[in-house]
């Protein structure tokens, strides 16, 4: 049985659709004859459906209204007591149905904050729960429920599936392009690795710029380099593989071009040159390949960037710092950012090294005092306009909006295999662009048939969208590549979806205990903040180690000590304060637990002149965990005005989300309660404790009411109920847990 149903006029659909999907997001169940089974008869499945619903959705249209079926549906729902109803293009509900209240949707694109939509969550709220404050049950564990629906999208996304996985066994023929596998570089000497990995990646990239041929990515290539035997001749149509040596200032490459098919030799060559020469030398490399495989396709497909150079020193600094970047942990961003700021500094004209620290602060290791993450990334383009990875970056740095999506696709026009700038546009695109979003991860996964971060994406989408089917088939594509650790990733993703905190510990701790030593730092930070919420600090620190810098500091602050407060006034400038990573937000929490708010409002100023210039500062999406303390103490210090812009801005980087997950739920929650609205708080954080959401350290700890802004809403009853209904949670988490070690 459903929370609602959705009665609607087939012209209506892509609304119904789209309803249906924010309900579900508010944590209701919903049918819709969408989820018809095919073994059902029609109006037998309408009816029990109907008559089993607390709360039955009308969507009124000049369509619908001349509907038999949908007024039929309409008086059943009246008569039993269930009904709401919207008006979708200003069209009066037909007699007697004008006569009951009526939110309206005319204009609606999805928008938890359309007044319309809003007052039509409160009634289906009072309908389903009495007060819309109905959590789904702790105990509800099944790992993942496989649902009815199979929608068009969901077969797509099987085919999808299946066809990336026959592409990893034997080549792509996506528009008949060759499949090129360029192997990581062997390094003849150890004191060179991250030398080589440098010249590996950049080579692979110039090589992949070319449209007509499909570049397999750097984390495939290196798990095809581990497979070792036939693997990478059944992957790719042609393999690169290359030695390096450096003597000196001088570097020596050795490469070969192999077609898989019948193993022929193609091409061979031994470069030498100094190694400020490095850039030339990769675009020479692939120009010679891009000839050999298609005939000179660079002169009509591949777009290169400027002939960059630097010296020999400064691109080993930037090879190793872009190395840090890829292990995607946040203390390697840090390290990665002070490697990049010696790079621009030794050589302020090399491009890349810009991009690079771009990406670096946009990740979160904070910013210098010359500038932010998109003034670094604009640096990289005025030096270098046709570098993808400049463009790439900036993208990246806006996040979301017009801007944003422009920066991107300019990335990927310039460099089609570029799988992050693919990954980053996904990101940023809004839900009701899914079917994009969905083709762009295909695309990558192609690519990279097992990146993780364009996977996850992937399944966080089909699990909104309720396409159980394309989940599973994907599940079951990465499985059958034999990829454990990606398998666990997906695991865990799966069990957060109903707040199985103890399974997912379990889960990761088992494949933590047989991982490589990379997989055990990724693992480790896929579990850190599931153990946190367990107050398990003393293992959540093992497997992420405090950054060193913080290491002192980061104890007392985490037990609210006013200490901490002047320990991170002395080791950290105001810029660097509001944009290393969770800083802001815990630290905030602790200036305010101690009565510090006009403390903090000074540490605003001394950063930036104004919100406009703040809100740059630290990015949109970050201004959203921030900004409920923040206003908080600027009002403790009489700033109203700057305090409301805050807020204000806040929510409307909320609003322009891409998707509107539990945590979004919560942060507007926040933000609501620190400008007053009780009422709408409270909606919010129950609609994200229905999606089984549960606080982590930041932005909220495991006790909510401690938090500065929710803690606005103490006293009232149904804040709570809510409080309890947590507490409740973790307290069955903590006991299913039990014991625990890393061993």
């Amino acid at each position: 049985m459903a929370d609602v149903f959705i009665s609607y006029s087939r012209a209506d659909q892509e609304l119904a659709r789209r309803a249906a999907l924010a309900l579900k997001r508010a944590g209701y169940s919903v049918w819709w004859d969408n989820d018809l089974p095919a073994h059902r008869a029609y109006t037998e499945e309408i009816e029990q459906q109907l008559r089993e619903a607390k709360a039955v959705l009308v969507l009124w249209s000049a369509e619908a209204a001349r509907s038999q079926w949908v007024r039929a549906e309409a008086d059943l729902a009246r008569n039993a007591g269930t009904l709401v109803q919207a008006q979708t293009d200003g069209t009066i509900p037909p007699l007697p149905f004008n006569q009951i209240q009526c939110a309206d949707l005319k204009g609606w694109r999805g928008s938890a904050k359309h007044p319309g939509w809003t007052k039509l969550v409160a009634s289906t709220g009072a309908l389903v729960g009495g007060e819309a404050l109905r959590a789904a049950p702790a105990s509800a564990k099944s790992g993942f429920h496989w649902r009815r629906p199979w929608v068009a999208a969901a077969a797509l996304l099987l085919l999808m599936a299946i066809g990336a996985a026959a592409y990893w066994m034997r080549g792509s023929a996506d528009e008949g392009r060759p499949v090129v596998a360029v192997m990581p570089f062997q390094s003849l000497d150890k004191r060179d690795e991250s030398l080589v990995a440098g010249i590996w990646e950049d080579t692979r990239q110039a090589i992949g710029r070319n449209p007509q041929l499909l570049v397999l990515g750097p984390n495939t290539l290196e798990q095809l380099a581990e497979k070792g035997g036939d693997a990478p001749n059944k992957a790719a149509d042609y393999l690169v593989q290359a030695s390096v040596r450096s003597v000196g200032d001088r570097i020596r490459v050795n490469t070969n071009l192999i077609r898989t098919a019948d193993g022929a030799q193609l091409w061979s060559e031994n470069f030498d040159r100094r190694l400020d020469d490095v850039f030339a030398l990769q675009s020479e490399i692939a120009g010679e390949i891009e000839g050999r495989i298609r005939g000179r396709l660079a002169a009509r497909g591949g777009k290169l960037p400027e002939n960059i150079a630097t010296s020999g020193e400064v691109y080993a600094l930037y090879s190793d710092a872009r190395a840090k970047i890829r292990k995607r942990n946040y203390v390697h961003y840090a390290e990665a950012a002070k490697q990049l700021e010696q790079v621009v500094r030794k050589d302020p004209n090399f491009a890349p090294g810009w991009a690079t620290l771009a990406v670096a602060r946009t990740l979160g290791a904070g910013v210098t005092a010359e500038g932010t993450a998109e003034a670094e990334a604009r640096r990289a383009i005025a030096l270098a306009p046709n570098l993808a990875a400049g463009h790439a970056a900036r993208g990246f740095a806006l996040g979301q909006g017009p801007a944003a999506e422009a920066a991107l696709r300019r990335a990927i026009a310039l460099d089609p295999n570029d799988i992050e700038a693919m990954n980053w546009l996904a990101n940023s695109l809004g839900t009701s662009r899914r079917e994009e979003k969905l083709q762009l991860y295909s695309k990558i996964v192609e690519i990279e048939p097992l990146w993780w971060p364009a996977i996850l994406n992937m399944i966080n989408l089909l699990v909104r969208d309720g396409n159980d089917r394309a989940v599973r088939a994907e599940v079951e594509r990465v499985e059958r590549l034999g990829d454990q650790f990606t398998s666990t990733l997906i695991q865990i993703r799966l069990a957060e979806r109903t707040g199985d905190v103890s399974q997912i510990i379990t889960i990761g701790l088992n494949q933590y205990r047989r991982a490589s030593p990379d997989e055990k730092e990724m693992i480790g930070r896929a579990l850190w903040p599931y153990l946190v919420k367990m107050d398990r600090f003393d293992l959540a620190d093992r497997l992420v180690p405090m950054p060193p810098h913080a290491a002192e500091f980061i104890p007392p602050l985490r037990r609210y000590e006013p200490r901490a407060i002047d320990m991170i006034e002395e080791r950290v400038t105001p810029r660097q304060f509001w944009t290393q990573g969770p800083l802001p937000v815990t630290a905030s929490r602790v200036y305010l637990v101690n009565n510090q708010g006009p403390r903090l409002a000074k540490l605003y100023h001394a950063a930036a002149p104004n919100p406009d210039a703040f809100e740059k500062l630290v990015s949109p999406g970050r201004l959203i965990e921030i900004a409920p303390s923040l206003a908080l103490a600027l009002r403790s210090a009489g700033e109203d005005n700057d305090a409301s812009e805050i807020l204000k801005r806040a929510e409307a980087a909320v609003e322009r989300s891409a998707e509107m997950s539990g945590e979004e739920q919560v942060n507007l929650a926040r933000i609501y309660a620190a400008q007053g609205r009780k009422d709408e708080a409270i909606g919010q954080l129950s609609a994200a404790i229905r999606q089984n959401w549960l606080p982590t350290f930041t932005p909220v700890p495991t006790d909510i009411a401690i938090d500065p802004a929710l803690g606005q809403l103490k006293g009232d009853p149904r804040f709570e109920r809510l409080r309890q209904q947590v507490t409740a949670h973790l307290a069955k988490e903590k006991a299913e847990l039990g014991p625990i070690s890393l061993n």
